[in-house]
């Protein structure tokens, strides 16, 4: 009876000298190009049983220091990202649709905590000038993009997202009711932190020193400091926090032990989850 058709005869030899080790006769014969591994009809369902197992222990697993494999940064990341805040910002400025944008969508801390959720999410597409614009549009896409790079792009919105939503949320509750802001920088530096704490924990059974295992995390406090201290009217509690979430965000994800980059499924599921997101906490401030 047949057990196994193998492409080349070495294979086939390898199987007969698995079955020849466990005590069951075999036997190979070529049939057109594959050579076909034959046992005793006594013997197939033993055989069979004895192969699936040495296939299945045999079997070769993914390093995990290959398991964040990079995935080319697209253009068109950078180009939805510039065209939603360029979007809002433009709104904003003319209070197109007759719509209050700022006043509407301002993550005013007060207005937050007593149900106001979608704040969080929406001061993040909203911006005080064309400079303070500019600025996030440059480093947002840098982080952006390098953040893809591990994550695959819909993972990296989704997570972006949240994560700068969550650190708008934590700094309502440590801020005056009175406090607002706008900005999408929460969420860049939301996503510097993800970076950094993807890229540590990836390192961590990889470095042979504690300075090269830690460089990663360093490196990011280090950006968040040159970029996020800095500016007459930075909001340093918002950066610290959103980078903290990035952070937790960054540890969330480690935990989900996966090759997200490679799963294109998941990554359209995400990338639609985040612009479901954005889009209904504006239509809950337009109907608020």
């Amino acid at each position: 009876m047949a057990v196994r058709r193998c492409a080349k005869r070495r294979q086939a030899e390898q199987y007969a000298l698995v079955l020849t080790a466990m005590g069951v006769w075999s036997s190979i014969a070529p049939e057109g190009k594959s050579m076909t591994l034959y046992v005793k009809h006594v013997d197939a369902e033993r055989a069979i049983d004895e192969l699936t197992a040495y296939d299945s222990e045999n079997r070769p697993h993914p390093a995990k220091s290959e398991r964040l494999r990079p995935a080319l940064p697209r253009l068109e990341v950078a180009m939805v990202y510039w065209a939603v805040l360029l979007f809002f910002f433009a709104a904003a400025r003319h209070e197109a649709f007759s719509l209050d944008w700022v006043g509407e969508g301002a993550a005013q801390a007060g207005l937050m905590l007593n149900g106001e959720w979608w704040r969080a999410v929406t001061a993040l597409c909203l911006h005080v000038s064309a400079t303070h614009l500019l600025s996030n549009l440059v480093f947002g896409t840098v982080f952006l993009l390098l953040l893809a790079q591990v994550t695959g792009v819909g993972v990296a919105w989704l997570s972006m997202v949240a994560a700068g939503a969550a650190g708008n949320v934590v700094s309502a509750l440590m801020r005056s009711p009175m406090h607002t802001s706008i900005g999408a920088s929460t969420a860049i530096f939301a996503a510097l932190g993800l970076l950094a704490a993807l890229q540590q924990l990836r390192r961590r059974d990889q470095a042979t020193s504690a300075l090269r295992r830690w460089a990663p995390l360093v490196g990011g406090v280090a950006l968040l400091g040159f970029l996020g201290f800095s500016g007459e009217n930075t909001d340093i509690l918002a950066h610290v926090l959103g980078f903290g979430s990035g952070i937790v965000g960054g540890w969330v994800l480690t935990k989900w032990n996966r090759d997200w980059s490679n799963d294109r499924q998941l990554q359209w599921k995400c990338a639609g989850t985040a612009g479901a997101i954005v889009a209904t906490a504006w239509v809950m401030a337009v109907i608020a």
